[in-house]
């Protein structure tokens, strides 16, 4: 073997990372298997996730807080990260509810989370508004109407339960919203306009690796997209987590 190419096995094989994570959540994590694809992305750049999840259809982080199948998950204590993510709908409520309603519990798990395992971080999964705005609480809440005004209240409250609790924040949204504005051709949304198509789901894996091991997704295995429609999202992927936060 050439020594140049020896030495660069070396130091691929010196800088790649297993990491452990928990993802609590609901649909938007287990639809397409968010977990798997974020270690898809990660093996295919010389890292590891290995991965769990606990995430019932339509759960919020407040249900989670008072489940014990969750709390006791969190307490095998193992975990290098925990992603929280709450129901679609709560985190764009009104910021009077979202402190009653949201807050408390992403602080609860939090401290469950750290209570465990002291080293552990937790990562925020800042999630995507709806296709048309929300229209189920679009009549007592007008700011919900618009998916740019859903979205812009989604990244607000994120980015309150991450700064509340010292954690991280995966700006899914935030890519989200960037692909929206700029790439019409790839659709992120399954049919029902809520959960993610593959490519959403292939969006956020990229942003969750960019946050967990801190390199970029760039190059990484397209996971049956094209490959420039992976290009597109893994760049999104990385400006979002590098962009200063929206205000």
């Amino acid at each position: 073997m050439p020594l140049f190419l020896a030495a660069a096995l070396l130091v691929q094989s010196c800088a790649a990372e297993k990491l452990i994570v928990l993802f609590i959540g609901n649909s938007f994590t287990s639809v397409n298997d968010l977990p798997g694809t974020v270690s898809r992305v990660a093996k295919s750049r010389g890292d590891q996730v290995e991965s769990e999840a606990r995430a019932p259809g339509g759960q919020s982080l407040e249900g989670h807080a008072h489940d014990p199948i969750t709390l006791e998950k969190i307490r095998e204590a193992k975990w290098d990260f925990v992603v929280l993510q709450d129901q679609s709908q709560r985190p764009a409520f009104s910021p009077e509810q979202v402190d009653k309603e949201v807050i408390p519990f992403a602080v609860s798990l939090n401290d469950a989370v750290h209570a465990a395992r002291p080293a552990a971080k937790t990562v925020f999964y800042e999630t995507w508004g709806r296709r048309n705005g929300d229209q189920d609480n679009c009549k007592e809440l007008p700011t919900v109407c618009t998916y740019e005004g859903m979205q812009t209240r989604l990244s607000q409250s994120y980015a309150l339960m991450a700064a509340k609790t010292a954690g991280l924040l995966a700006p899914v949204g935030t890519a989200w919203r960037k692909v929206r504005r700029w790439h019409h051709e790839i659709d992120l949304y399954a049919a029902d306009g809520i959960h993610p198509s593959p490519a959403g789901t292939y969006l956020a894996a990229c942003v969750f690796y960019d946050v967990l091991f801190k390199k970029t997704s760039a190059g990484a295995d397209a996971a049956g997209l094209t490959p420039a429609e992976a290009a597109v999202l893994q760049k999104a992927a990385d400006d979002a987590v590098r962009a200063p936060p929206r205000r």
